[in-house]
């Protein structure tokens, strides 16, 4: 994605949370709470996967964190 995407991208986003958050009427605040912090964590990784390709993604970082635990494993 170009950085002529991001606009389209960020509209997409506000397109799906406004559906959400009408079906989320009923729900308890601090459901309402998760899914904003969870929306906004995933929209930050986004941008900046968008403006930065080469960092690494989730999964490397979790690979990163249970290697050694692996290794322990292992032996």
């Amino acid at each position: 994605m170009t950085s002529k995407g991001i606009p389209l991208f960020m509209a997409g986003c506000l397109v799906l949370t406004l559906y959400q958050w009408f079906r989320l009427k009923g729900t308890p605040r601090n459901e309402k709470i998760t899914y904003i912090a969870i929306l906004a964590l995933c929209w930050i990784l986004a941008i900046s996967l968008v403006v930065n390709p080469t960092l690494p993604g989730p999964s490397q970082m979790v690979d990163s964190l249970f290697r050694p635990i692996g290794k322990l494993i292992d032996k």
